[in-house]
Order: C-alpha cells, then sequence, then structure tokens
C-alpha cells in the first residue's frame, strides 16, 4: 500500500522478514546441525532478538523438505499444551513439534512433552529466552550492525531516511530489543510522515497564494 509505514506489524512480524544472519551462520548449517544433534534443540535468544522470526524461517525451510511440523506459540501464563495434543497429532500426522515460548510451560508440562516426542520418535525445536536443558541449535544475539541492514532493507527506495544515528540511540535504549527498536522507529517514521504532510500542505498553500491575482479595482 503506497505510503503505508514500512514498520507497520505486517512488513515486521515473525515469517514477513527473514532472519538476519551473521556471516558464519546460515539456516542450512541449522538444519544440517538439527539432525547431528538428535533432532530436539533450542534456540536461546533474549526479548526481541529475533527468535521467533528464526523459527518461522526453518519451520519454512522444514515444511518444504517434507516435514510435517506442528507448532505451538505460547504466551505469558500459558503453563500447558492443549490438553488434545495426543488427538491433534493422530488427525495431523506430525514429525516435528516446534513451540515457541517453551519456558512458558511448567517443569511437568516441559517433561511431559519431551518424553511424547521421544516415544513417537518426534523432532522437538523450542525457543526459549533463557536454556532448558536441551542442546543448543541457535543463540541469538541482536547487533547494531545487523539492525541497520535490517532497516535499510524495511525502508523503500525513494523513501526519507530514519538516520543512522536514531537507529543507534534506539538500539542502546532498548538494550538490543529489536522488536522495541522497530516499534519506535514505527513512531519516528509516523511522525516524519506527518511533517512532510504539514510542508508540502504549506508549499501548495504558499503557491497558491503567489498565483492568485490581488484584488481588483471596481471599473468607475
Amino acid at each position: 500500500m503506497p505510503g503505508e509505514n514500512p514498520f507497520s506489524t505486517r512488513f515486521v512480524r515473525p515469517g514477513a522478514i527473514p532472519y538476519r544472519f551473521s556471516p558464519e551462520r546460515d539456516l542450512t548449517r541449522l538444519l544440517d546441525r538439527f539432525q547431528q544433534i538428535g533432532r530436539t534443540g533450542q534456540i536461546v535468544c533474549p526479548h526481541g532478538g529475533g527468535k521467533s522470526t528464526l523459527l518461522a524461517d526453518l519451520v519454512r525451510l522444514w515444511e518444504q523438505n517434507g516435514e510435517r511440523v506442528t507448532v505451538f506459540e505460547l504466551h505469558d501464563g500459558q503453563r500447558r499444551l492443549p490438553v488434545h495434543l495426543v488427538g491433534l497429532l493422530r488427525d495431523t500426522p506430525t514429525t516435528l513439534i516446534a513451540v515457541d515460548g517453551y519456558e512458558q510451560l511448567n517443569w511437568c508440562a516441559r517433561r511431559a512433552l519431551r518424553r511424547f516426542c521421544r516415544r513417537r520418535q518426534i523432532g522437538l525445536i523450542v525457543t526459549s529466552h533463557r536454556s532448558m536443558g536441551i542442546p543448543d541449535l541457535a543463540r541469538c544475539a541482536p547487533s547494531l550492525a545487523l539492525l541497520e541492514q535490517l532497516v535499510r532493507g524495511l525502508l523503500p527506495d525513494g523513501s526519507p531516511q530514519i538516520d543512522c544515528e536514531s537507529v543507534r540511540r534506539a538500539f542502546h535504549r532498548h538494550a538490543g530489543n529489536v522488536r522495541e527498536v522497530l516499534f519506535e522507529l514505527y513512531d519516528l517514521y509516523e511522525a516524519g510522515a506527518t511533517d512532510r504532510a504539514t510542508t508540502a500542505e504549506e508549499n501548495i498553500t504558499d503557491s497558491s497564494l503567489e498565483k492568485s491575482p490581488g484584488p481588483t479595482r471596481p471599473t468607475p
């Protein structure tokens, strides 16, 4: 949509943009590592660091490779998986379970899920803000350089640029939380769009005044 804020949710939600890797890591290597560690792994990352985005990219690639993935997105206070889990997986054949927000589960639920996957030979990939005693698949560490790369990719060609200093300040202000940085950049972009619209309107008004004829003198 022309003129839409490039930092809107639909442009930055997990899966909408690819995860930005450091040069030494890519999706193919992570898929190989997942096999090497026994098809059970965790993605550990601080808040807003991109773990959900990375998981979405991996799930998409697994499905392209023939995996049947069941994804659970857990939120604050959600301590258990659905009670109909066994029936769900029976009705929808699954080779891999992905749990985004694994640390939300209580200890008993985590143990039951891992036992369930082992018995049925189902792969398990989880995301968490801290280590949960599962082999590491990846640990995310957001960097200012990768954030700047992300911002450049989001801004459309010819759009007013958000300067690097604004990105840097936002990155440090939010301690590397990329999600919060993008929220702030959304507001900055909106403020800039309002200023540009106001300036354009003022220019149109000034131009109209310059072109309008002065008052006519009545004919005697």
